[in-house]
């Protein structure tokens, strides 16, 4: 298996001085392509198509087929040799695309999932970035299950038009958390700015949903939600629901929090996302707990022991793609002793 993951990355790395090459596999079946509208159209669904550094742009921009997208990465630091890869399209993946996944890639517009008849679902994104709106549904009548699962992925205003069962983890959001019914949001870091936003709140119309081990950056609070549980967050100033006025509940959050200090290093405005920054528990802050008032150290409060936000769990954010990463690769411009000199290294990701 790692040999079929790993060439495509080698001759990938090999040809990005020269023209592009697009790489679509299946199972032991490669073929190459040095147009992306040419790989997508030849591709056939369940395909993995390997992206190679650099920036494109897709035609056709309703996507009809599972598909498993896999680029270099979006961190500047980690694809020196490559170039991150980046899609500037805003793409539509209508019900076709069940069970795609995404990995490694940077959109720098909007992604849209489903039709008005046909929801898709069992979606995974993994360490990607979409700076435009990630709609998980076309229409938002009823709340059916999707089954989207988004990773270590750094996102905007993101919106599930009432789906159901929803996994957001271990990611960056610096914008709206809207319409989410019954889903799970565990150690993010959700650093939109309530107080200037749309009714003072970081999450909207949404219900039934369990918010844990995550770290809200900055006031705000809820707008048209309920029935949600809040456990072992950290929150500024105060806790965003109240049992005497609404249907939202929790326990062992962390409140009181000065905005802007519960990180190890944020520059400029906080509230965007920058690569400079570490987001990183602070060793030295500390807030209020909510259980009995007493001031307490941010540092390993979440529910499993580790810390809230992207950097907890036993498997903790990390910025490139699972696939072997090509950290530098030297080629030579000309031809000695009837060699050519290629020096590439490569690191594979345990997870």
């Amino acid at each position: 298996m790692k040999k079929i993951i790993i060439l495509p990355f080698l001759f990938l790395a090999i040809f990005s001085w020269g023209q592009a090459q697009f790489i679509v596999q299946n199972g032991t079946k490669t073929l190459v392509y040095t147009n992306i509208n040419d790989a997508l159209s030849n591709a056939a669904s369940g395909d993995t198509l390997y992206l190679p550094g650099g920036g494109f742009t897709i035609s056709t921009t309703t996507i009809d087929k599972t598909l498993h997208w896999v680029g270099h990465g979006h961190y500047p630091s980690e694809t020196s040799a490559t170039l991150p890869t980046r899609i500037a399209t805003n793409l539509s993946f209508d019900g076709s695309c069940d069970n795609s996944s995404f990995e490694g890639i940077l959109f720098t517009g909007s992604l849209n999932f489903g039709s008005a008849d046909d929801e898709t679902t069992n979606i995974q994104m993994k360490r990607c970035r979409v700076m435009g709106t990630l709609s998980l549904r076309y229409i938002n009548t009823g709340t059916p299950d999707l089954n989207f699962q988004i990773s270590e992925c750094v996102l905007q205003s993101v919106n599930a038009n009432n789906g159901n069962n929803c996994l957001i983890e271990k990611s960056l959001i610096f914008s709206y958390i809207d319409n989410f019914y019954q889903s799970l949001f565990d150690h993010n870091v959700i650093n939109v700015d309530g107080s200037s936003t749309y009714s003072n709140a970081f999450i909207r119309y949404s219900n039934g949903c369990t918010l844990s081990n995550n770290v809200f950056g900055f006031d705000g609070g809820l707008h048209s939600t309920g029935s949600c549980t809040f456990l072992n967050n950290i929150f500024p100033t105060g806790l965003p629901y109240s049992s005497t006025n609404n249907s939202n509940s929790g326990s062992n959050n962390i409140y009181n929090v000065a905005t802007g200090t519960a990180f190890v290093s944020i520059t400029g405005n906080a509230n965007v996302f920058n690569y400079d920054n570490n987001y990183q528990l602070s060793s030295s802050t500390t807030g209020t707990a909510e259980s009995d008032g007493s001031t307490v150290n941010l540092k390993n409060t979440a529910s499993d022991g580790t810390n809230a936000g992207i950097y907890g769990t036993t498997e903790p954010y990390k910025t490139i793609p699972y696939y072997p990463h090509i950290n530098t690769a030297n080629i030579a411009t000309k031809v000695e002793n009837n060699q050519l000199n290629v020096s590439i290294n490569a690191e594979a990701q345990s997870r």
